[in-house]
């Protein structure tokens, strides 16, 4: 008997040689064709504390995956089919140019070649720790925005609450000791995430019901929102109380880590009444159901990835061979002076040819911003974090409205971005693209449209446009002279012509 289990022991260990070999090549491929995707996650987690965890996700799924139970591996052609959709999906987002919809694609990548190599069996057992390598992807940047004016808002009624004197301008927050700014860093998008990651290897690895392990996740993603507004309404009322002498240095930190650690022991505790309380179930061993292994299918899986490689590079991503002009023509609008741009504010861009312009009509000021990329590649995307009104330095965002704007022929609904800078001033600015001939409102109309012409190569010149105008107290202020020079500037496509350079 010893003798039999040891054999299939033996047989196992050797099924799996193959299959752990390929998909090993498979990984590799995959890096290596689609690299700059790669290289830009990889970068990202070395790059910016807010995903560090990054690097620990593979080998924690590794682990948990070894700690699970043991299969027959075998082929899938459901697998292939998974990989030739998510190669579909990396093209669309190589070629919109919007690389979380290019990393998304390439954990999935993952996923379905283990599939193809392993078979559906080991993706059913498998599927909890396939998952989580999802978090390798650098996700969450767009809610920091909502989550600094929840956190804000949300303080502030705290704050008055315990009857402390408090007024709140967009992400500035004003008491008795001074202004405090609830900055990216304060929005709560590191612990949320940590938070998240923690409970889903928690959940992973002691709950065996799915319902009971998505119920712990979301326990624990409130309790890091909740957490993270108290941290902050603790850190202020501090500093104010202390006359700004604690919670302000170094012990800002200090008091934050250790309020962390208490509210991880809270999510453990939490955990642990979860598990003693979550209904047992039988245990349910693998079907040792036999299906071959095909070589073939195996190596198919790669044809997708490359296919899709060579594309992006001889035609979407394709060189360009276009020059900027050597200086934009400024915007014309009847009745306003043209005057040199300010000294204190420049937008932030990656634009091949930038200039900024002041108009002066009477006692009304507009500032008016205009950029030009001969075309939109990897190392300068015209819709990009990195192409707007301020520059998370001397300038940053406060808040956001949604303003009717009349602009280039158009009337429509459209964000205006309120802005702070040095010695107090505050601007209004409203951003559109304009790609070829065209003018779009938003980045997402944007991005959808440069994704269909760069799937068939086409990649004409591009830029974007920023018109903003000072407030004090109410961005009403602003708006009074935005929209008579936006009603009263030239068609868009007079100023492409003074600029066409393709």
């Amino acid at each position: 008997m010893t003798a039999f289990v040891s054999e299939i022991s033996t047989a196992r260990r050797s099924a799996w040689a193959l299959p752990v070999f390929t998909y090993g090549v498979y990984v590799t491929a995959l890096i290596v064709l689609l690299y700059p995707t790669a290289s830009s996650m990889a970068a990202t987690w070395l790059g910016s504390s807010s995903y560090h965890h990054g690097v620990l996700v593979a080998p924690i799924a590794v682990w948990m995956i070894l700690s699970g139970p043991r299969i027959t591996p075998s082929t899938s052609l459901i697998g292939v089919i998974g990989v030739v959709f998510a190669s579909m999906i990396w093209i669309a987002g190589n070629a919109a140019g919007v690389a979380l919809i290019e990393q998304i694609a390439l954990v999935s990548l993952l996923i379905a070649g283990a599939a193809v190599n392993f078979g559906r069996e080991a993706v059913k057992y498998w599927l909890a720790p396939l998952l989580f390598l999802f978090f390798m992807v650098p996700f969450g940047a767009a809610i920091v925005p909502p989550l600094q004016y929840a956190t804000a808002n949300t303080t502030v009624l705290m704050l008055g609450a315990v009857g402390m004197p408090v007024s709140l301008d967009g992400i500035l927050i004003r008491t008795p000791a001074g202004l405090f700014e609830i900055a990216e860093a304060c929005a709560g998008l590191n612990f949320l995430l940590a938070a998240l990651m923690v409970s889903a290897v928690y959940a992973i690895s002691f709950f065996r019901s799915n319902r009971t392990r998505l119920a712990f996740v979301l326990t624990a993603a409130a309790v890091a929102l909740a957490a993270n507004f108290l941290r902050v309404f603790l850190l202020i009322m501090i500093a104010t109380l202390s006359g700004m002498k604690i919670a302000v240095g170094p012990d800002h930190l200090a008091i934050g880590f250790v309020f962390y650690a208490c509210v991880f022991g809270v999510l453990i505790w939490i955990g642990e009444r979860m598990r003693l309380s979550e209904r047992k179930s039988p245990d349910r061993s693998p079907s040792m159901m036999y299906s071959p292994w095909r070589k073939l299918t195996a190596i198919s899986a790669l044809l997708p990835i490359a296919t899709v490689s060579l594309y992006a590079g001889e035609v979407v991503n394709a060189d360009v061979k276009r020059s900027a002009p050597q200086s934009l023509s400024p915007l014309n609008a009847p009745g306003w002076r043209i005057l040199a741009g300010p000294e204190n504010w420049r937008p932030s861009t990656t634009a091949d040819r930038s200039s900024v312009a002041t108009y002066v009509n009477r006692d009304q000021t507009v500032y008016a911003a205009l950029s030009y990329f001969t075309h939109d590649r990897r190392s300068a995307e015209i819709a990009n974090y990195h192409n707007r009104a301020w520059d998370n330095k001397d300038w940053r965002k406060i808040g956001v409205s949604e303003e009717m704007i009349y602009l280039f022929g158009d009337a429509r609904m459209t964000l205006v971005d309120l802005i702070a800078g040095p010695e107090g001033r505050r601007l209004a600015a409203v951003s559109i693209y304009w790609r070829g001939d065209k003018v779009y409102k938003d980045a997402g109309s944007f991005k959808v449209a440069q994704m269909v012409d760069k799937l068939r190569g086409i990649n004409p010149p591009g830029g974007q446009i920023i018109i903003a105008a000072a407030y004090r107290s109410d961005p009403a202020e602003a708006l009074a002279s935005l929209r008579p020079f936006t009603h009263e500037v030239e068609d868009f496509s007079a100023w492409r012509l003074r600029n066409k350079n393709d």
